[in-house]
């Protein structure tokens, strides 16, 4: 599944360079930009980031500050890893709560292509299932370290 989402966020990656260069070349060469250029560039954008941070979540590749936890106890970096996931769950809980909201009544849509703002808004809920998935793995790995140490 990983390597899909890797192939889906390289692909959206091209997308938004295609974006950017029709727009550029539009801008500069022929003196008249695309509008849908800008619209699609900003979604495939967004879609990347979250995805992308979501794939990295899953293989455990997140930014974390090692030169701390490699200078203090174990049992304090541990401690560390449980603020940290439960940082993570609150993050997903708050993503989760406000996506009920947007499904409630939030419609409007882009401007140039009408595409409703809520399939931007998706990706936030992609990325926050990604996120809790990779945390909960986290969470058994650490209870598994935990039980290895007693």
């Amino acid at each position: 599944m990983r390597k899909f989402l890797l192939v889906i966020v390289g692909l959206l990656t091209i997308a938004v360079f295609f974006c950017v260069t029709a727009n550029v070349f539009g801008r500069f060469v022929l003196n008249s930009s695309y509008p849908w250029a800008e619209e699609m560039s900003r979604f495939f954008f967004i879609w990347t980031v979250l995805l992308g941070a979501g794939v990295a979540c899953l293989g455990n590749e997140n930014v974390t500050l090692e030169f701390v936890r490699e200078r203090v106890p174990a049992i304090v970096g541990k401690l560390f890893d449980l603020i940290r996931i439960a940082v993570i769950y609150a993050i997903c809980i708050v993503i989760f709560l406000a996506w009920q909201d947007v499904l409630a009544g939030f419609v409007s849509f882009t401007p140039i292509l009408g595409i409703p703002h809520t399939w931007m808004f998706v990706a936030m809920l992609v990325f926050a299932v990604l996120m809790f998935l990779a945390n909960t793995l986290d969470l058994l790995r650490l209870g598994a370290g935990l039980k290895k140490e007693h």
